[in-house]
């Protein structure tokens, strides 16, 4: 039990877990408080002045590098329902299908929301931007997401780096919420549906510091990004069945090759296909991890990012629900000691 005569030691964090594809992401539901503030100001802050809350739960005990954790929060602006800020090891990325899925089953779940009757829209507030979600529910139970992806494009030209272990190695930098360097699995003789995943995630230690230290990433419209941290190895590519499919691997810094194909990996991957000229406007393929866990993607048409030409997408996928807990932590614990927390209770999103 909590000692009541001390008061400040003690702190609890609401949890809602679910995963997406096979990745979990952890649902902060109550007890963080942030400055009022759009989503992307408050990840900037967090960032900045608060990231021990990240590092707290991505590492054990509290939590696992394999997890994300996604922090709901009033929104900045009315029409959303949620203000949403997504942190893992990679740091702070602007927007995550996976995770946004998740945060959309951990908010029916605690009944911010209502279940759809059969569908409803969600919009949530990222730090990428405003992002519509479509709820679908099926027997008393939330079925399936989809939302329409932020605009995704592919920096122009190929680029080769030096890896230790594969030679010379070419890649493409493509955006697809964030952004990841795309390699050809066939070229570095990996297939994300056989190569075992310590493999997979050998050749991105070696080759993701390479690329990442030799590019900086610029957005035509919201100017440099944060640096590269996510890598996507594109393998066997067979559109001719019914429901076309595509393996790939997904790999996130800090050594974790996710287990699902991910939303924004997967909008990279037709944007990558679509740059080959394999996919035109109206294709669908299922998006394959190597754990077989999928998420279908279809390139709905081509828009304008900046002085680029970009792809939209939408991507569909189905939430599982895994828990709902209570974190406590001890600032007396090592573990906890310098990690720089933000205080206090957070209210319920929608709410200021």
């Amino acid at each position: 039990m909590h000692d009541a005569d001390e008061p400040g030691r003690f702190r609890t964090l609401d949890l809602i877990d679910a995963h997406a594809g096979g990745d979990v992401g952890r649902v902060v539901v109550g007890g963080v408080e942030l400055p009022a503030g759009t989503a992307a100001e408050r990840a900037r802050m967090l960032q900045r002045d608060g990231d021990g809350l990240r590092r707290l739960l991505t590492q054990k005990p509290h939590g696992d590098p394999s997890q994300c954790v996604d922090l709901l929060l009033p929104p900045s602006t009315p029409e959303a329902h949620a203000g949403l800020v997504i942190m893992g090891t990679m740091g702070y990325p602007g927007f995550s299908g996976s995770n946004a899925m998740c945060a959309a089953a951990a908010m029916v779940e605690a009944r911010l929301v209502p279940l759809p009757d059969p569908e409803d829209d969600l919009l949530l507030e990222t730090p990428a931007g405003l992002t519509r979600l479509t709820l679908t529910a099926r027997r008393g139970r939330l079925d399936s997401v989809a939302y329409d992806a932020l605009p995704g494009f592919a920096v122009p030209g190929d680029h080769v780096t030096e890896v230790e272990g594969w030679g010379r190695v070419r890649f493409r930098l493509v955006y697809g919420g964030v952004f990841y360097a795309v390699v050809n699995a066939a070229e570095v003789g990996l297939d994300p549906a056989r190569t075992p995943v310590s493999e997979l995630a050998r050749f991105f230690d070696a080759f993701l510091p390479r690329a990442a230290g030799e590019h900086e990433l610029v957005h035509p419209e919201h100017g440099v990004m944060p640096p590269l941290s996510l890598g996507l190895l594109a393998g066997t590519v067979d559109l001719q069945p019914e429901q076309p499919r595509v393996d790939l691997a997904v790999y996130m810094d800090g050594g974790v090759i996710c287990r699902g194909p991910t939303g924004t990996g997967t909008t990279a991957l037709l944007v990558w296909l679509h740059e080959q000229g394999r996919i035109a406007p109206g294709a669908t393929v299922r998006a394959v991890s190597p754990f077989g866990q999928e998420f279908t993607g279809t390139l709905t048409g081509t828009t304008a990012v900046g002085d680029r030409t970009g792809v939209r997408t939408r991507i569909a996928g189905r939430p599982y629900l895994l828990a709902r807990s209570q974190i406590i932590i001890d600032s007396d614990d090592p573990l906890v000691d310098g990690h720089d927390l933000p205080r206090g209770p957070s209210p319920a999103p929608g709410t200021s």
